[in-house]
């Protein structure tokens, strides 16, 4: 069953291998769509592949986003299936991303410039070399941001950078594709469920930062084991489910939500390729949507106690 507003044919995912991007993938796979999963290695394709229970639906793609000649080769490929298959690309899913935590004094310039690399630039050139065929179908382009996109976290410079980079990105070409039908959403999701939530984030916070001069981290931590645990702490919470509506309430009002699954942001993007008049922006969650509202309604140093005090009290 394709989507219900528009008939939509394949879809480019790229960061395809975990998460969203392997939530979408299925998702959209079970709905109907032709999906492309954009990999960077052979055994993250295959892994992609014994996911979906309609494999027929889908080819994995190895694609860095870092790399013209990956990027070169994908398009040629992804090209090739289209015509011998007799299908539009109705939609690129500019989902890759590379996440990194830590005090701008204390991070390398190089990891800054590898966020950017792949969160945003690598989003740039994938959007640049699929645009002509893109551009017969009236596809949808859809890039992913956050709530960081919005609003800006201590520690979490790189990442914020990056999102305020493909925000500004999105805009400029929402409004340049506009004259062909093509439509640009931006996703925003709050805290996800995902292994990179749950796991990947403070364990490498805590290995990165380890590798770091004692006397820069001494600077921002006073104990460095302790705000790890606090960090920890602050996952675990948002990781269990809420008891029930009276615990919404609690959390809401404690500045504090809840972690949304990665089918949740896969069923939003599936809105922005079929419906008829997509949202430009889907900002996604309870915690997301608290902090939006308190950026709006704050002024800076008040916001500023607010994420201190209530959302990343670590």
């Amino acid at each position: 069953m394709l989507g219900s507003d528009i008939r939509c044919d394949a879809v480019l995912i790229t960061g395809a291998s975990s998460g969203i991007g392997a939530a979408t993938a299925k998702h959209l796979c079970e709905k109907g769509y032709f999906v492309f999963a954009g990999v960077r290695q052979q055994q993250q394709a295959d892994a992609v592949k014994k996911s979906v229970d309609h494999d027929a639906n889908l080819l994995s793609v190895i694609l860095d986003v870092t790399k013209e000649g990956d990027i070169f080769r994908a398009t040629e490929f992804v090209n090739e299936i289209l015509t011998e298959k007799g299908l539009r690309l109705a939609g690129l899913v500019n989902n890759a991303a590379d996440e990194n935590l830590g005090p701008v004094e204390v991070l390398p310039l190089e990891v800054f410039r590898r966020e950017l690399e792949v969160g945003y630039l690598g989003a740039v050139a994938v959007t640049k070399a699929f645009l002509p065929r893109l551009r017969q179908a009236s596809g949808r382009i859809i890039n992913m941001s956050s709530v960081n996109g919005r609003c800006t976290f201590k520690y979490h410079a790189t990442t914020c950078a990056t999102k305020y980079a493909i925000e500004a990105f999105s805009d400029a070409l929402r409004m340049e594709v506009r004259p062909w039908g093509m439509k640009v959403s931006i996703i925003e999701p709050g805290p996800t469920d995902t292994p990179l939530m749950r796991e990947k984030t403070i364990e490498e916070f805590s290995q990165k930062l380890s590798q770091y001069p004692k006397e820069q981290l001494d600077l921002y931590f006073k104990d460095l084991d302790d705000t790890i645990k606090r960090a920890e702490m602050f996952v675990q919470r948002i990781s269990a489910p809420p008891r029930g509506p009276l615990d919404k309430v609690r959390r809401i009002l404690n500045g504090q939500g809840w972690l949304h699954s990665p089918l949740d942001v896969a069923r939003v993007i599936e809105h922005a390729l079929s419906s008829r008049r997509p949202k430009t922006r889907y900002l996604i969650g309870v915690q997301a949507k608290l902090i939006h509202v308190a950026r709006r309604l704050l002024s800076d140093r008040a916001f500023d106690r607010f994420l201190g005090e209530n959302v990343f009290d670590f």
